[in-house]
């Protein structure tokens, strides 16, 4: 059974309840400060930060420690992207940062959303501030805390599907929504691996030994599935307990290890570009 059959068994229990009592609260749907878990069917909160970085970044190391840090304290709540663009994540001849972790997505993005001029710097649920998407990662921690104060608007049911010869993966996404709402959306999705070793600069450690050889690059952006920008998915009005549905089938690249990957998807604004929802899923080896 899908999470969104859970979740019409759960809405269902929710109208019985509903009708033997005086009062309720609604907490099912709102943070409680507790680590976020997205298998259950009650839907949740997700934040999609985009990390952008590079590994001749020195401070960037920081931008990771902080993302581990919220992933920790709120689980699901917070899924993270990590975006090499920008001049810190340039190659060299040097013998130690050849490994080029750009991609035209993210050097797109980057160009968009000029994030990379002072790494690291993230962009949270891609929500402006006085007309700026980025942020240190001094800020994330209490912007993330306030963004968990919101209700979810809609919940995102991702099942994925993969050919072990063909490395063909096919993803099933249903946008199920929980308030109605007059909006033009649009669905992106994202390709991410984990545990990529190669060199990192890290100005915390002495001098002569800021360069790591086996860094542990997490959550690195490899693609993006539906396009950069995604496609339009709402145009106008759409109605509580809508469900919009789309499947994909992407060719996974030779040298990415499917074990180690994720395929995350989310829904924002087509005007202002604010992320309303996500959610990521692992590939079941």
């Amino acid at each position: 059974m899908t999470k969104y059959k859970y979740i019409i068994c759960f809405l269902g229990l929710f109208f019985v309840i509903i009708l033997s009592c005086d009062k309720i609260e609604e907490p099912f749907i709102e943070y409680n400060g507790q680590c976020g878990d997205a298998s259950l069917p009650v839907p949740i909160k997700q934040i999609l930060i985009e990390e952008y970085t590079g590994h001749e970044c020195g401070n960037c190391p920081r931008g990771d420690e902080e993302m581990e840090l919220l992933k920790s304290l709120y689980c699901d709540h917070i899924i993270p992207v990590s975006i090499h663009a920008g001049f810190f994540a340039d190659v060299n001849s040097s013998g130690k940062y050849t490994y080029d972790y750009r991609t035209q997505t993210g050097n797109e993005l980057d160009e968009y959303f000029n994030a990379s001029v002072s790494v690291p710097a993230a962009l949270i649920n891609r929500k402006q501030t006085g007309g700026d998407y980025t942020y240190s990662y001094t800020q994330w921690a209490g912007i993330v805390e306030e963004m968990l104060q919101e209700k979810p608007v809609m919940d995102i049911n991702l099942e994925l599907s993969y050919n072990i010869s063909s490395r063909v993966m096919t993803a099933d996404i249903d946008v199920v929504f929980i308030v109605s709402m007059n909006e033009n959306l649009m669905l992106s999705v994202y390709f991410v691996e984990d545990s990529l070793k190669s060199w990192q600069k890290d100005y915390s450690l002495p001098t002569g030994q800021q360069d790591i050889e086996f860094y542990s690059h997490n959550h690195v952006l490899r693609d993006a599935v539906n396009s950069v920008w995604g496609e339009s998915i709402v145009n106008g009005q759409v109605d509580a307990n809508d469900v919009k549905s789309k499947t994909y089938d992407y060719t996974i690249n030779s040298e990415w290890v499917i074990e180690n990957s994720s395929v995350v998807a989310f829904v924002y604004k087509s005007d202002t570009k604010e992320i309303l929802q996500a959610t990521q899923e692992y590939f079941v080896p």
